[in-house]
């Protein structure tokens, strides 16, 4: 899938890989249904040393992060990958996920290198549109999608 100019993911040749990071199985399962419904590769990791370790092998496209784990959080997370040696790794669009987006988590969270918070709980469309606009060529120069009334989330 790729993103088409309204924001919506469009099929293209190959897979899109999204790495899935979260410590609740739950959450983990009901993100990795709603990208498989449209053809994309999900792969899954419950905690942030599983994801760096998911990260040796073939490259995602892009990863959502929950912000609150044990052991490593979103925000250690995110530093962990934007300090790997592999800039096609350490380059990667990274989406927080979070039912807490206060302004001291997402200022923590822009200094660490995310790309987008997506608040909880969110739809499906939701989760299409940040990711949509997370692997869009040029995210920096991406428009912010405006944020409806059940859509509290943003980009940086």
């Amino acid at each position: 899938m790729e993103p088409s100019t309204d924001g919506m993911l469009m099929p293209n040749k190959a897979r899109q890989r999204i790495l899935v990071v979260d410590d609740n199985a739950h959450a983990r399962a009901f993100l990795a249904q709603i990208l498989s419904a449209v053809d994309m590769d999900v792969v899954q990791a419950d905690s942030g040393p599983a994801a760096l370790i998911a990260l040796k092998g073939p490259k995602p496209n892009a990863i959502f992060v929950d912000m609150f784990m044990p052991r490593m959080d979103g925000i250690s997370l995110t530093r962990a990958i934007r300090a790997l040696p592999q800039p096609q790794v350490a380059k990667l669009p990274i989406i927080m996920v979070s039912a807490q987006v206060s302004r001291d988590v997402v200022q923590r969270g822009a200094a660490a290198g995310v790309t987008a918070f997506l608040a909880k709980p969110f739809t499906a469309s939701a989760v299409l549109k940040h990711l949509a606009a997370a692997l869009a060529p040029s995210v920096q120069a991406q428009p912010a999608p405006e944020p409806t009334a059940d859509d509290q989330s943003f980009f940086l």
